[in-house]
Parts: C-alpha cells; structure tokens; sequence
C-alpha cells in the first residue's frame, strides 16, 4: 500500500466529519487502519466516515471499493440434493446503507443475477431505485404538510407512488435546486427513467430480460453511485 494518493475531496470530507482531528491527525490515522488492515488509504477512509455513520462511497475508486468488499465475488453455501456445495454470487450492485430491508433487497437482486433471472432483478432493481428516489424527496421536502408528502405519497390509495411520478415531481421540483445539485438530480432521473416504463412492461405482461447483457446495459450502479453522491452531499 505505498505511496497511495488520497483524494483531497475524501480528506475534506474526514475534516468535516472529524473537526476534533486536525489533517495530520487524520492521515495519520487513515495509514494506521490501510495498514492494519491491508486495505487502500480510500477504503480506510470509508471505515472512518462509517464510524461517523456517513458515507464516502461515491468518492472511493474501484480499487478502494474492491479492498472494502474482498472481491466482486462472495462465496456462499447453498443445499444441492442434501448436500453443501459453493455458489460464487457475483455483486451486480451495491450501495451502502443500515437498512436492513434495502440491503435484502441488493443481496436479492445480486443472487437473481447470479442465477440468470434477469427479468426479477430488473423489477427489484426498480423498487430499489423507487425507494431512493423516495428518499431522495423527503430529504429536500421535508414538509409534514399534504403539498411535500403529495410529491411521494397518494393519498387516495395510502401507497407510494409509482417510479413515473416520483421521477415527474422530483424533476419538477428540481429547477429551485443549486446548479450542481439540480445537475445532478437530474442525472439520476435521466438514468432512472429507463426502469420506469420498462420495468412496467415486464411486471404486467410476458415480456422479459432475455440477457445478461441487456440487464448490464441498464447500468444500475451507475445510478446508485449518483444517489449516493446526492446524500453524501446533504
């Protein structure tokens, strides 16, 4: 692990979220745990924002993500005829979060994946992303008046509402944003909408993921990279 370059933009934020360390402190620190632990300056930084329950992912590179998770492969034990064998499932997404419900449905997604049921993972990811973008909403709205919740919330079912509203409101919404944050809003909403029609079709008819690759070239990490951006930025 030697001579590693941090991002300046990793440390800045480890600054803010540790204002008792002074920049010394903090690298000192950051070399401890790479060390310690074998893993990039980057992902030692991910540990240290974690402890402050906040989150550097977006700012990390592949190299410090893949320190963080091992691989791009975990190996789990799956029954066969009653009997063990090893099932490599392959991390098709990921996006760090303590919800325990959201990190359900990303182990779901990634063993559908692993198994070739492509049209499932399509629909999960989707309800991923509709719960983001949900998120995403009560974070800048967040008014208990009807006006806000009607962004995210129908009233006449007691439901929320469907990834083509959300992604409309929000959009709507977006022009009273900061320039970069609306630029960025943006992005994610463009991105989304290719799940949002899509993702209709296949739950209410017999249309399918036929491939990987079309599964692939949906780019779900991507988005979720972005919403990550967004919160780290709150």
């Amino acid at each position: 692990m030697a001579n590693q370059k941090l991002n300046p933009k990793i440390l800045s934020k480890l600054l803010e979220m540790y204002p008792e360390r002074n920049k010394g402190s903090i690298q000192a620190r950051l070399s401890q745990i790479s060390s310690d632990k074998g893993i990039t300056l980057g992902a030692a930084a991910q540990i240290m924002a974690k402890q402050k329950k906040r989150n550097l992912w977006s700012l990390l590179s592949d190299e410090d993500k893949e320190g963080l998770s091992g691989n791009k492969i975990k190996v789990i034990e799956v029954k066969n005829n009653n009997s063990k064998s090893k099932k490599k499932i392959i991390i098709f997404i990921k996006y760090e979060t303590d919800n325990k419900f959201l990190k359900e449905h990303l182990d779901e997604v990634n063993r559908c994946y692993t198994f070739h049921c492509y049209t499932a993972a399509f629909i999960l990811i989707r309800k991923i992303i509709e719960n983001l973008i949900t998120e995403i909403i009560k974070k800048k709205f967040p008014g208990k008046d009807k006006v806000d919740k009607e962004l995210y919330l129908n009233f006449i079912t007691g439901h929320i509402r469907d990834l083509s509203e959300l992604i409309k409101n929000l959009r709507e919404k977006s022009n009273g944003f900061a320039p970069d944050e609306k630029k960025l809003i943006q992005r994610i909403l463009q991105l989304s909408e290719k799940f949002k029609d899509d993702a209709n079709d296949k739950t209410h008819s017999l249309y399918h993921v036929s491939s990987k690759k079309e599964l692939d070239d949906t780019n779900p990490q991507q988005i979720l990279d972005l919403i990550s951006e967004f919160f780290n930025s709150q």
